[in-house]
């Protein structure tokens, strides 16, 4: 690696960061890695951010399939962080996209220690779409089942008891002060928000451009990635994950036979958040208060 990495998309997750990411990695100034989320600069991922199947390993994956794509894992050291930028060129930015940096604790004084000068892009949402959109994926991925009426109530009673942890539905939809920790440490970070990015995105990208210093994006009608999904049989799905058989599924088929399985044993997600009044009214309160958008 000819320089350290110097452009981070810290997140939010489920904010719309994987649209950024193709727009970035579309730019000749940028190189953006096999892997968009490394989270090399986080202690540990929680299980409902990243659960890797038991037949993957990162070393592994290093010494027999680099630089296949993948969207996220956890690289463990130094050299694996290196050899993921070993076949960049003559870029100005190397981009790490791991969209959990901007809620784990610790990954704000990781990335300065590293690198400093770093630019930092954070990309938010309306806190309760982006909580609904994090609920779908589980929901989807077979992590959780139930309601996201009693997701939020529960993460409302942890909320009240101070127990609310920074990767719950909730947690992961608080900017302020997860926003002002980056801008205390780095002098150079830039948030957008989705609804800029998707309404206003000519001006939105010339924004990002400038803050760069690069020529300008090519402007693109804006793609909706990683939709979400709802499975016709969630239940069914959740159980043969707690077996661990989901793994099994990922070893016997390619990337792109699972994509046509999901994409029969799935539909279109339901965009209306499903929880009543006084709940809606009590989440959006405390998000008033946490996210200040």
């Amino acid at each position: 690696m000819k320089q350290k990495v110097n452009l981070f998309l810290v997140g939010a997750m489920k904010a719309g960061t994987t649209s950024l990411v193709e727009v970035l990695g579309a730019h000749a100034d940028i190189y953006m890695p096999p892997i968009k989320e490394p989270h090399y600069f986080v202690d540990g991922l929680p299980k409902n951010i990243y659960e890797p199947s038991k037949f993957f390993s990162e070393a592994d994956y290093f010494k027999n399939n680099f630089p296949d794509p993948l969207h996220i894992a956890q690289l463990k050291n130094e050299m694996q962080y290196q050899k993921l930028y070993s076949l960049s060129g003559n870029e100005e930015y190397l981009l790490d996209a791991s969209t959990a940096y901007l809620h784990a604790p610790e990954a704000v004084e990781r990335i300065y220690e590293y690198n400093p000068n770093a630019k930092i892009l954070i990309v938010v949402r309306d806190p309760l779409q982006r909580a609904f959109s994090h609920f779908k994926m589980d929901l989807a991925l077979g992590r959780v089942t139930g309601s996201f009426e009693n997701a939020i109530q529960n993460e409302l009673l942890a909320y009240r008891n101070d127990t609310l942890t920074w990767n719950s539905y909730m947690g992961m939809s608080f900017y302020n002060k997860q926003i002002s920790r980056f801008e205390k440490r780095f002098e150079q970070v830039l948030v957008i928000r989705l609804s800029d990015l998707i309404n206003e995105r000519p001006t939105t990208l010339e924004r990002l451009a400038q803050f760069l210093s690069i020529k300008s994006f090519s402007v693109t009608k804006t793609a909706h990635k990683n939709q979400s999904k709802e499975l016709r049989f969630q239940k069914v799905f959740y159980v043969l994950k707690r077996l661990g058989l989901k793994d099994y599924f990922s070893k016997i088929f390619s990337p792109s036979q699972r994509q046509k399985i999901f994409s029969v044993v799935s539909k279109k997600a339901r965009q209306h958040t499903d929880l009543c009044e006084e709940t809606r009214t009590a989440v959006e309160e405390i998000f008033n208060i946490e996210s200040n958008l």
